[in-house]
C-alpha cells in the first residue's frame, strides 16, 4: 500500500500546475495522481510544472522512470515547449530527479532540478507573485492529508 500523499493547484492564468508530494513515491501512485489531475477542467497538456518532492522518499526504480516516460508519451501530446521544475532536498530525491531528467523522451519538455523554491520559480520565468507560490507550497506542506486533495 502506497503512502504517497499528493496535492495540486492549477494556476490557469499562469499556465502552471503546482504539485506537492509527501510519503513514498512509487510509480503506480504517481501515475494515478497524474491521471486525476488531467480530469481537472483547468488542466492543459501544455502547462508548466512546479513539482515539490522535498517531502518524499522515492521508491520508484529506473525501470519505473522508463514506464512513466512511456505513459506520458502515450497520453501527453504537447503542442509547445513546457518547463518542469523539481524541488528536492535529499540525495534520494536528487538522484531520482536527475535520472528522470536524463531519461526524458519528450523533446518539448525541459526539466531542471532545484534545491530552493525561489530559484525554481525564477527558472520557470512566470509573470507571477513569487510569494503567492511560496504560500501555496507552505499550505501544502502544512496540511498534507491522507488522500489526494485539491486546495482551492
Amino acid at each position: 500500500m502506497s503512502t504517497l500523499k499528493s496535492n495540486y493547484l492549477i494556476l490557469n492564468n499562469h499556465n502552471l500546475l503546482i504539485e506537492h508530494h509527501s510519503g513514498d513515491l512509487d510509480l503506480e501512485s504517481y501515475i494515478n495522481f497524474v491521471k486525476s489531475t488531467t480530469l481537472d477542467p483547468l488542466f492543459s497538456f501544455n502547462m508548466n510544472y512546479l513539482i515539490d518532492l522535498s517531502n518524499v522518499v522515492v521508491t520508484a526504480s529506473i525501470d519505473d522512470i522508463r514506464k512513466y516516460n512511456n505513459f506520458t508519451e502515450d497520453n501527453f501530446k504537447t503542442e509547445r515547449k513546457r518547463r518542469v521544475a523539481f524541488i528536492t532536498n535529499s540525495p534520494n530525491q536528487m538522484v531520482f530527479s536527475t535520472l528522470f531528467k536524463d531519461s526524458n523522451t519528450q523533446k518539448l519538455k525541459e526539466i531542471e532540478i532545484f534545491s530552493t523554491t525561489k530559484v525554481a520559480i525564477n527558472w520557470l520565468n512566470l509573470n507571477v507573485n513569487k510569494n503567492e507560490i511560496l504560500d501555496i507550497l507552505t499550505t501544502f506542506r502544512n496540511h498534507a492529508k491522507n488522500k489526494l486533495q485539491k486546495i482551492q
